[in-house]
């Protein structure tokens, strides 16, 4: 038979060869079916990556726990409108599908006592079960008429691989450890942890709370406290993993928004990191990055109040005069290209976990002017209960010598006793 040119454009939109796409695959039960089951593998891999954040010590696990839950609530998000599409009326979803799935996962995590047990269990050992399992559905599959699934299924497939090199990195660093701390039992622990890089966990007075937006402070040293703010920033998603298990009764969409806002706390963290790293300051050792926010919150104050709390710091920070917009004119007044381009997104994310907040505590029945109110009482509370545990550290003052050599110069501040500083910010 005579092929016309056209003949030679890759039929299908370029899916499959019409040979491929003849094939029979899974029919819509069969794949709705194993569809749930993904689903809920997913959803307790991001559950179990939220609640051991908090406990986990080493910041680089903390990190990479971050973007990996969000990436499994993503994924679920995608596998619950599918199934959605494929099945009326729908299956449920917030219900394991088979008892056995948790059986097995609650092996898998439930042995994890140390920081390498952990990472092996996720990524050595979930995290390739579950990857096998969607390269043979992939390859089942009809191409063209399952083409949303095969999407969704072949983007999460290639965040499984990116999870699993990284997870081999990881334990082949934790194999080469010399400490390997045991958690007193598998079950969360919500009293935030630091390595043995760190110091000054206790160390609750932290004047770039003060500094950055302080009068009579040159640019640079305001935006120094900047990235040092930024840098402690990993105590926001320490505190919302704990309210993000503790509250185990609400809908989908909680977890899905919350999983967002935690990821994107810990790039502000990230960012911080970066942004000291470039100048050549040895962060993890010279900066206290205490652990007040998330000790004072999650041991002293209830799931919901933490919520509250959240929302009004981000609403706090809305303010153009003092707020995201100043931070990064701050960083534009220091010459900063670097902290300018972190703070600009910064302020970008900061917008929506203002609006995150708002939709989860009307969903409570809580207005946003209340949640304002309350969490001023949630705040004087949960900051007097820090006394009990600031003699675990010398409250020992640090800006001066670190703004010395960070910049150069003296601080502005000089020995003003800028402690205690209690303010209501992250």
């Amino acid at each position: 038979m005579q092929r016309h040119p056209y003949d030679l454009i890759p039929e299908l939109a370029g899916l499959a060869t019409y040979a491929d796409a003849a094939r029979i695959g899974y029919s819509v039960d069969e794949n709705v079916q194993r569809l749930l089951r993904y689903h809920w593998i997913e959803r307790r891999l991001m559950a179990s990556l939220v609640a051991r954040l908090t406990g986990e010590p080493i910041w680089e696990l903390k990190c990479a726990f971050a973007l990996h839950q969000w990436l499994h609530a993503e994924h679920v998000d995608a596998l619950r409108e599918r199934i959605s599409e494929m099945r009326n009326p729908v299956p449920s979803l917030d219900t394991s599908p088979d008892p056995g799935i948790d059986a097995l996962l609650d092996d898998v995590f439930g042995e994890a006592r140390t920081s390498r047990e952990l990472v092996a269990a996720v990524y050595d050992v979930a995290y390739p079960a579950l990857a096998a399992d969607y390269r043979e559905h992939l390859a089942t599959i009809n191409p063209l008429v399952d083409h949303p699934t095969r999407r969704i299924l072949r983007s999460a497939l290639a965040d499984l691989e990116e999870g699993m090199a990284w997870g081999a990195r990881a334990l082949d660093a934790l194999a080469g450890a010399v400490s390997a701390e045991r958690a007193p039992s598998p079950s969360p622990s919500f009293h935030p942890r630091r390595d043995e890089r760190f110091h000054g966990l206790y160390n609750f007075d932290f004047p770039p709370h003060v500094v950055y937006n302080a009068h009579g402070i040159p640019a640079d040293e305001r935006n120094l406290a900047l990235l040092c703010k930024r840098t402690l920033e990993m105590d926001v998603p320490e505190m919302m993993a704990s309210f993000m298990t503790e509250r185990v009764d609400q809908p989908w969409e909680f977890y899905r928004d919350y999983s967002r806002q935690l990821w994107d706390e810990a790039r502000h963290a990230m960012m911080g990191s970066v942004a000291l790293e470039a100048r050549g300051i040895d962060w993890k050792r010279e900066i206290p990055l205490n652990v007040s926010f998330a000790l004072r919150l999650n041991l002293h104050a209830k799931p919901v109040e933490r919520q509250m709390m959240l929302f009004a710091i981000e609403q706090s920070l809305m303010p153009a005069d003092t707020g995201k917009r100043f931070e990064y004119e701050t960083a534009r007044a220091a010459g900063d290209e670097l902290s300018a381009h972190f703070h600009d997104y910064d302020w970008a994310d900061e917008v929506l976990h203002s609006q995150i907040g708002r939709r989860a505590l009307k969903r409570e029945g809580i207005t946003s002017e209340e949640a304002r109110g309350r969490a001023v009482g949630v705040h004087e509370k949960t900051w007097a209960a820090l006394d009990r545990y600031r003699h675990l550290d010398a409250q020992q003052a640090w800006w001066g010598p670190f703004v010395r050599k960070a910049l150069g110069h003296e601080s502005a501040v000089g020995d003003a006793d800028l402690g205690p500083i209690n303010i209501f910010s992250e």
